[in-house]
């Protein structure tokens, strides 16, 4: 593979022009950036995943699942605005190290040092506070990120940079329920190895592109605040927008209510006795990501020799969707092992497919950070809908847990077929 010597596979250079497609990365661009997006996804999955729940569960016992829907909706509030306006100042930021790269570097600092408030929070007030500056943190960092991959990669190895970098999720995944939930105990070990996790993971990526002085591209134009949401006329970019925005939804109920599923609705605990029921959640979430990890590589490499990117995120989506009715319908065990694994699978597909698909559809390369920040409301809102679903269905219209999952899987078939909407030939 041919390593470039242009600024751009810094990652952190400013965005060519509109219509030029970036010359092709090299093994170690896609090496640290790898590295770099799993490190980012250690700092997030975890937290709400497993330290989130169980930290509700210690300040406020009966009403854990209600106290994790609150803090879930406002933190993803706090992220959908984080993540819009960290998108769009870097795509303005100019300074001698590049238009990402200092965003990416306060936000990782900024995200270990709201790991405390977690810790610290006494009260569950207090805890919907502390995502929230979590959140926020996150997104400063997370949003830059994302931008480098829409800036740098060329359309020709979208889907292999995708094969690489999807793996940041389902290894993120496999971390928390390995490390997190089943080899760590205490919650300040834990907080303290995902901050360490995260920060070495994200080093490499910071070290290769400051050896490297970017080249800083002329400013894009002003713009006003009616600006923002431009990218929602494009009919392609609405059409992959609506897509991910309930396929994401589907996951986030997954996400969040697997933990309470399995402790009120399965029979794991009689049937595995001799595991904590976090326990058996982290196995859970390391064979569904074992799935994702083989799944979405494959899906990767195959989008780009086949093409069809959209065809992919379907399947994905169909998985899913397969996934969270096998939940629905046989909560007995083994049915949550089975529904986790065929949700793995899923997950590694859409997320490979979807991300190279939504790098192509971005209508404007001078503005990437800031219509990544539109399309990351897909991702975010999901995670107000979702615990707003469950505070609604689950408390005053008495809605079961395996309800929410059938619900998963009805938004994951809608969002799977409306991609098949985008125009272009993708």
């Amino acid at each position: 593979m041919a390593t470039v010597r242009a600024a751009p596979p810094s990652g952190l250079a400013g965005p060519l022009p509109r219509g030029s497609d970036p010359p092709v990365v090299g093994r170690g661009f896609i090496a640290a950036y790898t590295l770099a997006q799993i490190g980012a996804f250690v700092g997030f999955v975890p937290l709400l995943g497993v330290l989130l729940p169980l930290k509700a569960a210690a300040l406020a016992p009966e009403t854990a699942a209600l106290l994790v829907s609150q803090a879930a909706m406002w933190g993803a509030v706090a992220a959908g605005i984080a993540h819009l306006v960290a998108g769009s100042l870097s795509d303005r930021t100019q300074v001698r190290y590049g238009t990402r790269k200092p965003w990416i570097i306060a936000g990782a600092l900024l995200t270990a040092l709201s790991y405390a408030g977690l810790s610290l929070a006494r009260t569950p007030v207090e805890l919907i506070g502390a995502i929230v500056v979590f959140q926020i943190c996150f997104n400063i960092l997370f949003c830059p990120l994302v931008a480098v991959f829409a800036d740098h990669v060329p359309d020709a190895q979208k889907g292999l940079v995708s094969a690489f970098s999807g793996l940041a999720y389902p290894a993120a995944s496999l971390f928390a329920g390995l490390v997190i939930a089943v080899v760590l105990t205490g919650a300040p070990g834990r907080s303290i190895a995902t901050v360490l996790t995260m920060m070495a993971l994200l080093i490499p990526f910071v070290v290769r592109t400051l050896a490297r002085p970017p080249v800083i591209a002329a400013p894009p134009p002003p713009q006003g605040p009616a600006r923002f949401l431009a990218a929602l006329a494009d009919h392609d970019f609405r059409c992959a927008f609506a897509s991910r925005l309930l396929v994401q939804t589907a996951m986030a109920l997954n996400i969040l209510y697997l933990l309470f599923y399995l402790q009120t609705h399965s029979d794991v605990a009689a049937r595995l006795p001799g595991l904590r029921i976090e326990a058996v959640l982290g196995l859970l979430i390391v064979t569904s990501t074992t799935a994702a990890l083989v799944s979405g590589f494959a899906a990767g490499l195959a989008s780009d020799r086949l093409g069809g990117r959209k065809g992919f995120v379907t399947a994905g989506a169909l998985f899913i969707a397969a996934g969270g009715a096998v939940l629905a319908v046989f909560p007995a065990w083994p049915g949550p092992l089975v529904g986790q694994v065929i949700y793995g699978v899923g997950v590694g597909i859409f997320s490979t497919a979807d991300q190279a698909l939504i790098a192509q559809v971005l209508p404007v390369r001078a503005r990437v950070g800031r219509d990544l920040g539109v399309m990351n409301i897909a991702v975010t809102l999901p995670q107000v809908v979702a615990p707003l679903a469950g505070i609604l269905l689950l408390g005053s219209q008495g809605w079961s847990l395996p309800g929410m999952f059938a619900l998963a899987a009805v938004l994951a078939v809608g969002g799977g077929l409306l991609v098949q909407g985008i125009r272009r030939p993708l």
